[in-house]
């Protein structure tokens, strides 16, 4: 779609993914983190080469969480495989001393970070179970060093405590902004039904002060006694059905259907308008609706007309009764064919 003259978006392409990335501060955040563990990985005694392969297995799932923020199953796996195999790295490169050890254990806290960025994304089990691995292979470090168990449980102790406080407020931050987007979703519904309930109240009172408008004329001969003939009368009853048939069918309040209403009630037939829409329709379904009834009210010769508007599964159904003849038509959603399926019956009369 063709930006509007005088705005301007970003690019498409990975250009443009690169210049949302920095200006919502993805881009610099996860620079900052890469930062922050090389400075830990290359001041720390170790052997550079293996620094630099744990530093990668690390910065590669925490970018895709950084910048994405989304990760496939099969993206899940291998970035908890490479966080798992930086952390094997890392700890068998210890020294078995464990109150030497220090920053040289930089790994397990990058590790976390990357472990609470799969609980935001609501990855709760990859999570923990990655850890559990880490927790293991530090249990067995320690254990087959000869330092025992305790020294294992001490590298990750720290790290299970944040990544279950983090746990607990990716879950609670989850149920959160779930319960606020159903509420925005319950908000926009009622303001739309609202506005939908007003327009339809705008439509009756316009139609019935254009109604009120037409009998003011009588209205006036009536409130200054002035005699009515049966001209009057038979017109009043004309303004009186047209203001029914405003306020049961304003959808229906087409021209050339008052019109042929008008000149039926006249004639002396007494005209029904019903309009049982659920819901708003399409304008065109209610017009082709009008003009089929407004043929039907002009060839009736009875004494009673009903026509009748309702919805159906697959658009609008329109009946139009005339004394013992029965019309039916049927107009599908946004279907430019009037008529889809006819039905004509004779119903015998009450003997």
């Amino acid at each position: 779609m063709a930006a509007a003259p005088g705005t301007w978006h970003l690019p498409d392409g990975r250009w443009g993914r690169f210049l949302r990335s920095l200006l919502d501060g993805r881009l610099a955040y996860f620079s900052l983190f890469v930062i922050v563990h090389a400075v830990l990985a290359f001041t720390t005694p170790g052997l550079i080469w293996l620094e630099v392969v744990e530093l990668v297995l690390i910065c590669a799932p925490q970018g895709v969480l950084a910048l994405h923020r989304t990760i496939s199953t099969t993206g899940l796996t291998i970035s908890s495989a490479a966080l798992v195999t930086a952390a094997a790295l890392g700890i068998t490169s210890l020294h078995p001393d464990s109150s030497a050890i220090g920053y040289q254990a930089w790994q397990l806290g990058a590790i976390t970070i990357s472990l609470l960025g799969f609980a935001l994304i609501r990855r709760y089990l990859a999570a923990w179970i990655s850890l559990a691995a880490i927790a293991g292979i530090a249990v067995g470090w320690s254990v087959s060093t000869g330092q025992g168990l305790w020294p294992g449980v001490a590298l990750v102790d720290r790290h299970v405590g944040t990544l279950l406080v983090g746990t607990v407020f990716a879950w609670t931050l989850a149920r959160s902004t779930a319960t606020y987007t159903a509420y925005q979703a319950l908000e926009r519904r009622t303001r739309a039904e609202e506005r939908a309930a007003s327009a339809r109240a705008d439509a009756r009172r316009a139609a019935a002060e254009a109604v009120l408008e037409q009998a003011g004329p009588m209205l006036q001969a009536i409130a200054e006694g002035h005699p009515l003939t049966d001209a009057d009368r038979q017109e009043l009853l004309v303004i009186e059905g047209a203001l029914r048939d405003q306020i049961r069918a304003p959808n229906l309040a087409d021209q050339p259907l008052q019109v042929a209403i008008a000149h039926a009630r006249r004639r002396g037939v007494n005209v029904l308008l019903l309009d049982e829409v659920d819901g708003p329709a399409d304008p065109r379904m209610h017009e082709q609706a009008a003009a089929w009834l407004a043929e039907r009210v002009d060839a009736s010769r009875g004494e009673r007309f009903v026509g009748r508007v309702r919805s159906t599964a697959g658009g609008l159904m329109v009946t139009a009764v005339a004394g013992s003849v029965s019309d039916s038509i049927s107009i599908p959603n946004g279907g430019d064919v009037l008529t889809v399926r006819t039905m004509h019956s004779t119903l015998k009369a009450d003997t």
